[in-house]
């Protein structure tokens, strides 16, 4: 094989893993980033301690935003709280679980609920 053909496929396959790789990479760091705008949020602004958070977890969504993140809290861990945190963060929704609907969670004696202004 010629030198011409060796660095042409050698270009064509970095090209093609980083056609393949940026996507995945973009997705991973993206939910960290919005996971960690979530927990300065809940720390610094709400005032929540880190012990009172049980998880903080970015997804990556097809649907817009592309960047979601899950709350859960020790005290209510039926409750999965949904924050966006592109321009800023808000609380967008929550979900109780079948069990905490079971137990007799409601919407109405929810700890962490933030209502949309």
């Amino acid at each position: 094989m010629s030198a011409a053909k060796k660095t042409l496929v050698i270009t064509l396959t970095v090209l093609g893993l980083l056609i393949v790789l940026t996507p995945i990479v973009y997705a991973r760091i993206g939910t960290i980033v919005y996971a960690h705008r979530v927990k300065v949020y809940l720390t610094e602004e709400m005032g929540y301690a880190r012990p009172e958070i049980a998880s903080v977890k970015g997804k990556w969504t097809i649907k817009a935003p592309p960047f979601v993140v899950h709350v859960k809290f020790r005290d209510e861990p039926e409750v999965e709280y949904t924050y966006f945190a592109h321009a800023g963060v808000i609380q967008f929704s929550h979900e109780i679980s079948r069990k905490g609907l079971d137990q007799g969670v409601t919407e109405k004696n929810l700890k962490h609920y933030v209502p949309l202004d």
